[in-house]
């Protein structure tokens, strides 16, 4: 129970810095516009008015938030400057740009919050007036969440490096084994595949090849012809030499 009270404790002194105090409202505006402008066209659908009136208070509120964010981002903004001024200029430059961007869309929310609180004196189906009111504080809505929204994402940008727009480390070690593998395929060596040769045709000496194929040429083996063999020659009874008989 002691570990309770020292958190909430703590979450109180939290709140005191503006560093923090614009870091917890700013998802309240978000989620707080968007919730309303769901429930004003759930409203509308089913034809609920009190559906409708409760939605426009869920806005006006959120839009009212506004106005303590801003002081406690202008607040904040010099401190973080103070901190990423030399260690990422680029994170101090879009907090400051955010937060201008911030500063002039305040006439919007006050629209907002002046088309909200008028539609919920006059009634949403009370008259033309009323229903005229309402539809302008749901496209009004619509579009102040748009906007938010993409001043969320830009400081997401600035603050968390492993977006898909910034170059993150761990995208360089990718990048660079892929890099590695590929100049690895490209040298790898090219294995010779042997071509098939057929024998050639022997024709009256002479060699032919068959189409398609090459042509490899030679000396032809002719068996040697020894002293033994001409000796078996000699006195083979086919080769005889002829003599001729003597006259009488």
């Amino acid at each position: 129970m002691s570990e309770f009270f020292l958190q909430i404790e703590s979450l109180l002194k939290a709140i005191g810095d503006p560093e923090y105090r614009f870091l917890v409202m700013e998802p309240l505006i978000t989620y707080g516009l968007l919730t309303g402008v769901i429930m004003i066209s759930i409203g509308f659908f089913i034809r609920a008015p009190r559906l409708q009136v409760a939605a426009l208070i869920v806005i006006g509120t959120a839009a009212l938030l506004y106005f303590p964010y801003t002081d406690a981002r202008v607040q904040s903004e010099p401190r973080l400057e103070q901190i990423y001024e030399h260690a990422v200029p680029s994170r101090a430059k879009g907090f400051s740009e955010t937060t201008q961007a911030w500063v002039e869309k305040s006439w919007l929310f006050k629209i907002l919050i002046l088309s909200a609180v008028a539609t919920v004196l006059i009634g949403v189906q009370r008259n033309r007036l009323g229903f005229g009111l309402s539809i302008a504080t749901l496209v009004l809505g619509l579009w102040v969440g748009k906007d938010v929204m993409w001043f969320n994402y830009q400081d997401a940008l600035a603050y968390h490096p492993n977006l898909k727009r910034h170059e993150a480390p761990v995208d360089e070690r990718i990048r660079e084994s892929s890099i590695t593998r590929s100049t690895q395929k490209e040298r790898r060596p090219e294995f010779s595949i042997a071509q098939p040769v057929a024998p050639a045709v022997r024709v009256s000496g002479s060699s032919i090849a068959v189409p398609g194929t090459e042509i490899r040429t030679g000396t032809s083996h002719r068996p040697q012809t020894t002293a033994s063999s001409r000796a078996s020659s000699s006195i083979s009874p086919r080769v005889r030499e002829i003599v001729p008989l003597p006259h009488r």
